[in-house]
């Protein structure tokens, strides 16, 4: 098995500061947060719905802060990145991508220990800011304020599904679970298998499944020659279930984005 791939080394940025701060149309973008509108309030917050974007290459990044009363939060419209959670000698690792939305100015929890958090880019990111006016046009429609909701529980359930894979006793099944649950998410289907587009070294696997960097490293090459992994020229993750997993259980999610 060869080296992990580096993350992407670029310098952060917002927008060209010799010209107007780029915008777009949120449900143009992200077309789902638009689901169970009549056809008119579609069209209608279809235009009214633009955002500031910002923009980040890596490799860390440190989020702006906005009003937490009145701002919704910063939707990923493109890009890879992962919250770094410091308690102790312990850490942790959520990722987030395309149509997360995250409140990266609020603190995980108050007075129970000492932390530090930080951000790191593994794939250039395009982030919609949900800033006071987007969050007052999300609040005239109920179903707008449903579907955004709807995306931050969705980090939630997340991470309880992957804390239940962390306590499996075999740590090559909590990392077949957890690309699983990638590829399911934001994967690619080939016809050689699922591919997770974005570059994913195994410490950050360590810091998501609660294992020694060793032990994923150990997993990974068993995986590797079951076949069920393999780790692409440029860096990408394939996974290639024999069996019908990948037809039964990746592809629903993953289909509209077939290479």
């Amino acid at each position: 098995m060869g080296s992990e791939p580096a993350a992407d080394t670029e310098a952060i940025h917002e927008s060209d500061p010799e010209g107007p701060p780029a915008r777009c149309h949120i449900l143009e973008e992200d077309p789902d947060l638009g689901a169970g509108l009549s056809e008119t309030d579609l069209v209608a917050a279809t235009r009214a719905l633009v955002a500031p974007v910002l923009v980040a290459a890596g490799p860390t990044w440190v989020p702006p802060t906005y009003d937490p009363q009145t701002s919704f939060g910063l939707l990923v419209l493109e890009g890879f990145l992962g919250r770094r959670l410091r308690v102790g000698r312990a850490v942790a690792t959520e990722l987030l991508s395309t149509g997360d939305i995250m409140r990266p100015w609020e603190q995980p929890l108050f007075g129970l220990s000492e932390y530090s958090l930080d951000w790191r880019v593994f794939r250039p990111l395009r982030l919609a800011v949900l800033d006071g006016d987007v969050t007052t046009l999300i609040g005239r429609r109920p179903q707008l304020v449903v579907n955004f909701s709807s995306r931050l529980l969705r980090r939630a359930r997340a991470a309880a599904y992957l804390m239940a894979v962390s306590h499996q006793t075999r740590v090559e099944d909590r990392l077949m679970e957890t690309l699983w649950f990638v590829a399911q998410s934001w994967g690619r289907v080939t016809p050689r298998g699922v591919r997770i587009p974005f570059r994913v070294t195994h410490e950050v696997l360590s810091e998501i499944l609660g294992a020694q960097r060793p032990s994923v490293t150990t997993a990974f090459r068993k995986l590797t020659e079951q076949g069920l992994v393999a780790r692409e020229a440029d860096g990408t993750l394939l996974l290639r279930d024999p069996g019908s997993r990948a037809a039964a259980h990746a592809v629903p999610q993953v289909a509209r984005s077939q290479d």
